[in-house]
């Protein structure tokens, strides 16, 4: 069955793409809001997923959702030209094996999250959307189990199929049918069905009211805390400042972050500080073996600002006769730092 489609008296033709890296990703990556939605983001990272039992797959790319309820997608770009069953149905089978080794999901957080650190308009945007530190947010988002996209230029018989096989997987079949402008090839046309709504105005407005103004910024944080818990904070950036060479400092959304020199990498953090309305929390990571801490003052947390190769510790403040012995527990993150 040939298709036509005529807007306006200009005729357009369906296009079959031929190639999937040439023709068909970068068409799926170029809309990709219009797929997935306004609150997405599309990572096109080629990273292998591989199961504990060493099989191996390559999703086409990976995307967040960053409306709520906040979702994160495996997405695969397929052409119905191929043999779509003997090689989709196989591929989903390794991505769920491959995601269910933790290994995988630590390799798959870290690449994301340097995509998003390394991009100041992407990193400051999901700062001000998902109301969390985005690492944290990637950990509790990459352990809940994702949704494998199969992008298609046609939806066949066999790829009707292969849906059916599917089922018992969390899987959907968006069907991407692109059409070219009779006198201008360049001029192209999409018809799909978008896979996420954008949220009413309405709705985004009241969700802006119930959050609190100090959950915005480290700045509206820290008008908000107590007189004393704001002198504290400021008297231990400047004595962390003194005390370390080379030091890089700045507020993240709602906590204060120390690397270790000029870059800003997950290796090179060391001090995460943030504030309540009488205390100043501190987190920072530890070599279980030699980390000292004589007065036992930290406790082990679930590792959400570090590499999950350290182990993670907080500690609370709440006057300045605290702060030689907060800085002893400080420097031991700081001499692992990278």
């Amino acid at each position: 069955m040939v298709y036509m489609l005529l807007i306006d008296g200009v005729k357009y033709k369906l296009l079959a793409p031929k190639d999937e890296e040439k023709e068909f990703h970068p068409m799926i990556k170029e809309h990709s809001k219009e797929i997935f939605g306004q609150e997405s983001v599309y990572f096109d990272v080629k990273h292998k997923l591989t199961s504990k039992s060493g099989i191996a797959a390559i999703p086409d790319a990976y995307v967040i959702v960053l409306s709520k309820p906040c979702q994160w997608c495996i997405v695969e770009n397929e052409l119905a030209s191929h043999p779509v069953y003997s090689h989709i149905v196989p591929q989903v089978s390794k991505f769920i094996s491959g995601i269910e080794n933790p290994s995988s999901q630590r390799e798959i957080r870290e690449i994301l999250y340097n995509e998003i650190d390394h991009d100041k308009v992407l990193r400051a945007h999901m700062e001000n959307t998902i109301s969390s530190e985005i690492y944290r947010f990637l950990s509790e988002l990459l352990s809940k189990p994702p949704k494998i996209i199969i992008v298609i230029d046609e939806i066949t018989d066999e790829v009707k199929e292969v849906r059916k096989f599917l089922e018992k997987f969390d899987t959907q079949i968006v069907e991407f049918k692109t059409y070219v402008r009779e006198d201008a090839e360049t001029v192209h046309g999409h018809l799909f069905e978008p896979l996420y709504a954008r949220p009413s105005k309405r709705l985004e407005e009241r969700v802006k009211r119930e959050r609190p103004e100090h959950y915005e910024s480290w700045e509206k944080r820290l008008a908000w805390v107590n007189n004393e818990t704001r002198n504290l904070v400021l008297k231990l950036i400047s004595a962390i400042e003194k005390e370390f060479p080379n030091v890089n400092h700045l507020p993240r959304y709602r906590w204060y972050y120390f690397y270790k020199g000029e870059g800003k990498s997950m290796d090179s953090l060391f001090t995460v500080l943030m504030l309540t309305k009488k205390t100043v929390s501190i987190r920072v990571k530890a070599e279980p073996s030699t980390f000292k801490d004589e007065r036992g003052w930290t406790k082990p947390y679930k590792g959400w600002f570090f590499a999950r190769k350290w182990q993670e510790r907080e500690f609370q403040l709440t006057s300045p006769e605290q702060l030689p012995y907060a800085l002893q527990l400080i420097k031991q993150s700081y001499d692992i730092s990278e």
